[in-house]
């Protein structure tokens, strides 16, 4: 016993001696890295907890396509109201506190998720994730600027915690069918265990992370001139073509995210396990893309890069509507590419020179207040899509429209990078 006692402190000991080094020469930035990491793992299934069990959700409580599409977008909607406050909050209380409260709201959202009794409950169950996630959603970010300075570094993380949420979303649906509701026969106790996960995450968290509030003067004062801080963010063109980009890139991920089990299901014919399954291995391409891409951009090349990028997902899309259903699991994967979008866009924002970096937190609760605009209309107009006479079919064309519209706000982006340099 006095040894495990001797072991916990000395892991306390360690952990003072790195926080107390300076950042950039700081080996625990990758221990701070794995806690974002574990965060957004956790974060990522309970995102996606529901999709992949739309069918036993919707049978069980009796929910129509728009219905179940209204309480998909539920926390995105939520999102675009907390994400500026959850930025002023983070650079004012600091990644440790606000990362812990942000993973302590999402934990709640994925437990009374599995407590639902009909739209409304489901709604405000969700909702918890609203209030929590853009605390998660900035902090990710803003660790990762504040811990890696090394540019290739700090690259690569940004590719590897985005893929985060995405590797969250492939074990929610790839445990979901094939082996959680088969065990449980329940669709609530299967998100209730997938929940789980943010609670261990969140430990880790409270574990490694550095407490303490900001007390910089500077920033009080800055506290009573809130609205100002923001027009300041975002009077640039450049930033505000950015603001866009996450807008239409939400639209996309959280559309075609939260509806594509249900698409190879219901139009395609595949069974509820296959379909989550090719989603889940759309997925892990996006994770590699995700991984590989970043660090191969530079603001020269960025416009380019995105633009080849959305190419490939019209030409999978499109594929999805005319090719055979063989041929359909082969087009899902390369879809899956569109996950290296969102870090690709955060990096257009992190380096851009017309940000702030005193500012971080409040930038970046900016964008993903705005980004989740299009979050919130994607699940929701592909379900009303969905329930009309156009079906899934107009769903996959809307997304074409959508990613042609990304093409046109990457040229307008690299217009204005050729004049400021």
């Amino acid at each position: 016993m006095h040894d495990h006692s001797f072991i916990v402190v000395r892991l306390f000991d360690v952990r003072k001696k790195f926080l107390q080094e300076p950042v950039h020469n700081d080996s625990y930035r990758w221990v701070i890295f794995s806690g974002v990491f574990g965060v957004y793992l956790g974060f990522g299934m309970v995102a996606m907890s529901l999709a992949p069990l739309v069918g036993e959700i919707r049978s069980d409580l009796n929910l129509t396509r728009g219905e179940i599409g209204i309480a998909l977008g539920t926390w995105q909607l939520i999102y675009i109201v907390t994400s500026p406050i959850a930025g002023r909050v983070i650079d004012r209380l600091g990644v440790g506190y606000s990362m812990t409260i942000g993973a302590s709201l999402v934990f709640i959202s994925g437990i009374t998720r599995s407590l639902a009794n009909d739209l409304t409950t489901l709604c405000m169950a969700v909702a918890f994730f609203g209030i929590g996630g853009p605390l998660v959603s900035a902090c990710a970010p803003t660790a990762v600027g504040f811990w890696f300075t090394n540019e290739r570094e700090r690259k690569f993380a940004v590719g590897a915690y985005t893929a985060a949420p995405a590797v969250g979303s492939i074990l929610v649906l790839v445990m979901s069918n094939s082996l959680l509701m088969p065990l449980t026969d329940s669709w609530r106790w299967t998100i209730a265990i997938e929940t789980l996960v943010i609670a261990f995450a969140l430990l880790f968290w409270i574990f490694i992370a550095e407490f303490k509030i900001e007390k910089d003067h500077v920033r009080k004062r800055e506290g009573n001139k809130t609205f100002l801080i923001w027009k300041s963010i975002v009077i640039s063109k450049e930033i505000k073509i950015i603001f866009l980009l996450g807008i239409t890139v939400f639209f996309l991920s959280h559309g075609l995210g939260g509806w594509m089990p249900e698409i190879l299901r219901e139009h395609i014919g595949f069974s509820s396990m296959a379909a989550s399954n090719w989603t889940a291995a759309s997925l892990g391409i996006g994770i590699l893309i995700s991984l590989l891409l970043p660090s191969r951009t530079r603001r020269e090349n960025f416009s380019f890069i995105l633009t080849s990028l959305l190419l490939v997902i019209v030409l999978s899309l499109v594929a999805i509507i005319f090719l055979p259903s063989y041929m359909t699991p082969l087009s899902v994967m390369i879809a899956g590419s569109r996950s290296a979008l969102i870090p690709l866009v955060i990096l257009a924002l992190m380096e851009s020179p017309k940000l702030n970096i005193k500012q971080m937190g409040t930038a970046y609760g900016l964008w993903f207040a705005s980004a989740e605009i299009g979050g919130v209309l994607g699940p929701v107009t592909a379900g009303r899509m969905a329930d009309s006479t156009f079906g899934y079919d107009g769903v996959l064309w809307l997304m074409v429209a959508v990613c042609l519209m990304m093409i046109l706000l990457a040229y307008a982006l690299r217009i204005r990078t050729d004049e400021s340099n």
